[in-house]
């Protein structure tokens, strides 16, 4: 089964560093297969024979092992992943002057919050939906970005548990995950 593996805060500033080459070669010696990185915030991509929970159980050993700090993660198995992305709606990704982020939900997110988002999106400056991994996102870019909703949740606890990729990435890591690999 292909997995698309996804780390929230390392190789930020300087910080939390995790160097792609290592953590593929940790995962490769942990029993995965097929794995591969995107860029260098945490986008992996691995195959198994093994059941989700049991890759899941794998990865949080080699991250709390092989780490001095805290690594929230999802693993989203292939299918998982591309039905969610097939209910992203039109308008995610259309208007180029507008900001679209993907925001997955990690391991550690709380299901409260997809009501809280709800009722504090702003009507006239986001545009939210809500899936079983994902959240689409799209709100202003630069005009009238501070009156947004997304311009108030960096270092909330609802974003903490979550990790965004723009548009442009999550169309990438689709690419990635359906293309053939070795």
């Amino acid at each position: 089964m292909n997995y698309l593996l996804l780390l929230r805060g390392i190789n930020v500033g300087g910080k939390h560093r995790v160097p792609m080459a290592d953590l593929r070669a940790l995962l490769t010696a942990g029993g995965f297969t097929d794995v591969r990185s995107y860029i260098n915030s945490g986008n992996l991509f691995v195959s198994s024979d093994q059941p989700a929970a049991i890759c899941e159980t794998i990865v949080t050993e080699i991250l709390t092992t092989n780490f001095d700090f805290p690594i929230d993660f999802r693993l989203l198995t292939q299918s998982d992943f591309l039905a969610d992305l097939a209910l992203a709606p039109a308008w995610w990704g259309a208007d180029p002057q507008l900001r679209h982020n993907a925001l997955f939900k990690l391991n550690s997110y709380e299901t409260q919050w997809d009501d809280w988002l709800a009722e504090h999106q702003t009507a006239d400056y986001d545009r939210i939906l809500i899936t079983p991994n994902i959240i689409f996102w799209t709100s202003t870019l630069k005009i009238n970005f501070s009156r947004s909703f997304y311009a108030k949740i960096a270092g909330t606890a609802f974003y903490k548990q979550t990790s965004a990729r723009n548009y442009n990435t999550t169309v990438k890591l689709k690419n990635f995950l359906e293309a053939p690999h070795d």
